[in-house]
Order: structure tokens, then C-alpha cells, then sequence
């Protein structure tokens, strides 16, 4: 026996339902486009936040950096104007102990290591150049201009230095020095009187260490320029990120 299922007709489907149905995929494949997007820019847009807000504490750091230089540098030219009035007064009333101390002190130099980290990838990203943060980008290129500058007066600082350190056995006491160009340093004892300098060696290192001054004098004129742009990097920083 043979079992006959009853036949459904098939519903034919209008042209408008088609184009409803295209219509709905094309717009749940545009709206999850979009959405993806969207998501994208969020996380994008967050992600620069958190970079922004990281050469903001990168300048906090360098600024903690400043305080150190500016203290040291003035520190510097005041022993500096004391070497020089060394070399011009009598050096038989002075007490050794402390001219080595005082010389070593002076011819000491510490080298500014910017934390740049940050800033480098952030300009690498195109943060900077973008039009809304363009403020930034002038305050960080102030900035970078003045420490291109005060790396220029290490080298010259160095020079000055390296000129002083060739005219070394012409001042002092090969058996002192010694003791004293260890790390940790040899103590000496405190003795008035040391070798006598001469007018020419004199001349020579009073030209040096007024070098130094100048070096020293655009050294801090830079970090107080590096100062005011790092504080206005950090505040606007802050207003438009965190």
C-alpha cells in the first residue's frame, strides 16, 4: 500500500521581501562594521591616554632630575670663583685637605639622562603631530630644543675640564692626588699649605674654570627653560587626559 503525503504548496517569495532581506543583512553588516570601529577607535583613544599620561610622569621624573643639576651647577660656580682666588692668593695658607676636596668637587661632573621613553614612542605613534595636540607638540619641542642645547655644554664642559686635568702636575702632589682619585677616595690629612702655582699655570686654569662658569650658567639657563615647558607639557596633559 503506497501512502500519499498530502502536498504544501511552496510560498513564492515577492520581490520586496528580497530586498528587505538584503536590506537587513547589509545593515547588520554595516552596523557590525561600524561597531568594530567604533571599539577600535575607543581602545586606540585609550591606549594614547595612557601613553600621554606616562610622558606626563616621565617629565615629573626629569623635573626631580632638575633640582639635583640646578643645586650641583650652582654649587659649581661658587667653587669655581674660590679656585680662582686660590690661584691668585697665597697658597701657603691654604689647607690641603680641603683644596683636594674642593678641586675633585669641581671637576666632578654629572651628565643629564632624560627619561624619554615615552615621549619617543608617543612622537613615533604621531601624537604630537595630530591637530588637537599641537600645544603639546610646541611645549615638547621647546623643551627638546633646550636639552639638545645643555647636552652641547657637557661636551664643552668637558673640554674645559680635560684642559685642567692635562695641567695636573704643574699644581699638584702626585702622592695627595693619588689618594684622592680612588673611589671611595683615600682621606688625607688637613696640612696648611700647597705647592705653590705658578702665574702661568695660574692664568691657564683661571681661564678653565671661568669656562666652566659660562658652561655651568647656560647649563641652568637650559634647565630652567626645560622646567617651565616640561610643567606646561604635564598640565595640559593632565587637563586633556586624566
Amino acid at each position: 500500500m503506497e501512502v500519499h503525503h498530502p502536498h504544501h504548496p511552496t510560498h513564492k517569495k515577492k520581490w520586496s521581501e528580497y530586498i528587505i532581506e538584503f536590506i537587513m543583512l547589509f545593515a547588520a553588516v554595516t552596523l557590525g562594521f561600524f561597531a568594530e570601529n567604533v571599539r577600535e577607535h575607543m581602545a586606540e583613544k585609550e591606549k594614547k591616554k595612557e601613553l600621554l599620561l606616562a610622558v606626563a610622569r616621565d617629565f615629573e621624573t626629569d623635573l626631580k632630575q632638575f633640582e639635583f643639576h640646578k643645586s650641583f651647577g650652582q654649587e659649581k660656580i661658587k667653587n669655581c670663583d674660590r679656585l680662582i682666588a686660590i690661584n691668585n692668593g697665597d697658597q701657603s695658607k691654604v689647607d690641603q685637605k680641603e683644596y683636594y676636596d674642593l678641586f675633585l668637587k669641581t671637576l666632578w661632573w654629572w651628565h643629564f639622562n632624560p627619561n624619554e621613553k615615552s615621549r619617543n614612542e608617543a612622537e613615533a605613534k604621531g601624537y604630537f603631530s595630530e591637530k588637537e595636540n599641537s600645544e603639546l607638540n610646541f611645549y615638547i619641542s621647546k623643551f627638546n630644543f633646550h636639552k639638545t642645547d645643555l647636552k652641547d655644554m657637557e661636551v664643552v664642559e668637558k673640554d674645559a675640564d680635560n684642559a685642567i686635568i692635562a695641567e695636573l702636575p704643574n699644581f699638584t702632589e702626585h702622592g695627595l692626588l693619588d689618594k684622592q682619585l680612588r673611589f671611595p677616595a683615600v682621606d688625607i690629612p688637613s696640612k696648611i699649605g700647597i705647592n705653590k702655582i705658578s702665574p702661568a699655570t695660574a692664568t691657564k686654569m683661571n681661564y678653565q674654570y671661568s669656562m666652566l662658569k659660562l658652561c655651568t650658567d647656560i647649563y641652568i639657563m637650559n634647565i630652567d627653560s626645560m622646567t617651565v615647558y616640561a610643567n606646561k607639557a604635564i598640565d595640559l596633559i593632565h587637563k586633556e587626559y586624566k
